[in-house]
């Protein structure tokens, strides 16, 4: 069912002769066993042509490779289809429906065009032979159209399906890691690139043990190092592999990078996988929230410690529930973002005090805002906070001795051993009575003749029942553990919070790591006293 070319009143003519183009495209998710390759597909329409006593050459064509048919934004396609728009082309011969386009509605729309401009579409292997949108019916044309669509709705599901398994058991590695190379016989085998190593352990180090803003780091990084950014990384690895990167290079550090960075728990050896998904093909990738992630830890060597990291995002979290003006100020301070007011609750910001040579200092932020109408003066020097940290830290320390000592003493005694002397006889006991418990059981219930009775007495036996075996449960349970393994973790915990302590008594200025490890809180009231709130409570852990 060819077109009959005499009947089109408005095909513009050049020389006496129709502008014939042949359009091909062919994309990744094709059917291995039924596609046609663009020079088949180049073939076909040649053949057709000639049937036509039309002429259309390789220069006549447009080619979309590799392309997906569900989405119209196609570099040839738009030329075409402008060509055809602006009156520069007649005809377009294509295999089938399907090389033209996979989105059911937009196809349908696309054939009205080519009708309302009389410009004309021929397919030369559709509805088992070739259809001619000018001079053929196109009774059933709706459900090739939407055929194709689910087609590629189907494929797009499957390799959804396929990914998320891949991700589910840690076989699918996406995208570059900054600090990683993939292993190129299994790229989900990630190891260290040792150029980058030093830049991601500095960057971790300036924020932790020395206390610096994301802002701070890019300066310091920008200035005195040489490490390339993320972007120019990768640009340089895709060079290396004869490959363009079509993504903007960034050549200098922004606080964006040091963020990504410090939130991405691949530094501490963990591969995490199912961060985002598409709801629609080609459609935009959304976000998943941490629940639905797939986390394989241990997966390859890490680059900085999982308490290094686990440090940072509490620093992360800290600043960001601080409502101070700290954000603003240029200097370092030691206690940033430990500190709250005693009176109001908020927090606090480091202040210049200029009154006093312009040392760092520190003032309820609420009082620097709004003034007495919400709190009260608490002004303090950054110095003055170090000496009671170290005269508070100095009393704490022989506290800790004291009861470090005083654990070792009633392990040499073996008061363990009395207590647990104390816990077997008390399991012996409630053995005894819950057998006692199960024999009255029987007994009234034997003694029953009524079945309402007898259900009433399972009932009440039953959270009786419950009740003894969970006390029973739970001393056997504390039996199990070894007293003596339990004193000695109290005394390595005290020992070590003592180490720290000593390392901020000793030291001029205390180290931001320490810091961060041991004080959970400093509270600043108005008459400049200090409440200190340690990490490691004695006697919590005793």
């Amino acid at each position: 069912m060819y077109a009959n070319i005499q009947d089109i009143s408005n095909i513009r003519q050049e020389g006496g002769k129709m502008t014939v183009v042949g359009y091909c495209r062919l994309s990744r998710d094709e059917d291995k066993e039924n596609y046609a390759s663009i020079e088949e597909q180049k073939r076909i329409i040649k053949d057709y042509a000639n049937t036509r006593n039309w002429i259309v050459e390789d220069k006549d064509f447009y080619i979309d490779d590799n392309v997906s048919g569900y989405t119209f934004n196609r570099p040839e396609f738009l030329k075409m289809i402008e060509g055809v728009k602006g009156g520069k082309i007649d005809v377009v011969i294509s295999k089938d429906l399907s090389r033209i386009g996979r989105n059911n509605g937009r196809v349908l729309v696309l054939i009205d065009e080519f009708k309302n401009m009389q410009k004309n579409l021929i397919l030369v292997s559709e509805m088992g032979g070739t259809y001619d949108v000018l001079n053929d019916r196109d009774d059933t044309i709706g459900i090739t159209t939407w055929f194709n669509e689910r087609y590629v709705k189907d494929c797009s599901r499957k390799t959804r399906d396929h990914m998320y398994s891949k991700q589910k058991t840690g076989r699918l590695v996406m995208g570059n890691y900054y600090g990683y190379i993939k292993d190129k016989e299994d790229v989900t085998k990630l190891y260290v690139d040792e150029e980058i190593r030093p830049v991601i352990e500095l960057i971790y180090k300036l924020y932790i043990e020395e206390g610096l803003g994301r802002k701070k780091i890019c300066d310091i990084l920008n200035s005195k190092y040489d490490y390339p950014t993320p972007s120019v990384y990768y640009q340089r690895k895709h060079l290396e592999r004869g490959r363009i990167y079509k993504h903007p290079v960034q050549k200098l550090w922004s606080t964006y990078m040091i963020s990504n960075i410090l939130n991405n728990d691949v530094y501490c050896g963990n591969l995490r996988t199912h961060k985002k998904k598409t709801v629609s093909i080609r459609g935009r990738a959304i976000k998943l929230p941490k629940e639905e992630h797939f986390v394989f830890e241990n997966h390859h060597e890490a680059i900085i410690s999982k308490e290094t990291f686990k440090l940072a995002q509490k620093i992360k979290e800290r600043k960001a529930k601080t409502k101070s003006t700290s954000g603003t100020r240029k200097r370092n301070y030691y206690f940033s973002g430990l500190c709250r007011c005693g009176d109001c609750g908020f927090g606090i910001s480091g202040i210049t005090i200029t009154r006093k040579q312009g040392q760092k200092g520190y003032e309820c932020s609420q009082y620097r805002t709004y003034g007495k109408a919400r709190c009260k003066c608490h002004e303090i020097k950054e110095n003055d906070m170090i000496i009671h940290l170290k005269e508070f830290l100095k009393f704490t320390k022989q506290k800790y001795i004291e009861q470090i000592e005083k654990i070792e003493i009633d392990t040499k005694i073996n008061k363990e051993q009395v207590n647990k002397e104390k816990i077997k006889f008390e399991l012996e006991t409630l053995m005894a009575e819950y057998k006692v418990l199960l024999n009255q059981k029987v007994k009234d219930l034997t003694s029953s003749t009524n079945e309402y009775q007898k259900q009433m007495i399972e009932n009440t036996y039953r959270e009786l029942e419950i009740d003894k075996t969970n006390q029973i449960e739970k001393l056997q349970q504390i039996l199990k553990k070894e007293e003596q393994e339990i004193s000695k973790e109290k005394i390595k915990k005290l020992k070590t919070a003592i180490e720290y302590f000593d390392d901020i008594i000793e030291s001029e200025m205390p180290s931001r790591y320490v810091l961060e490890n041991i004080i959970d809180t400093i509270w600043i009231y108005s008459d400049k006293t200090l409440k200190i709130d340690l990490k490691v409570d004695i006697e919590k852990l005793v």
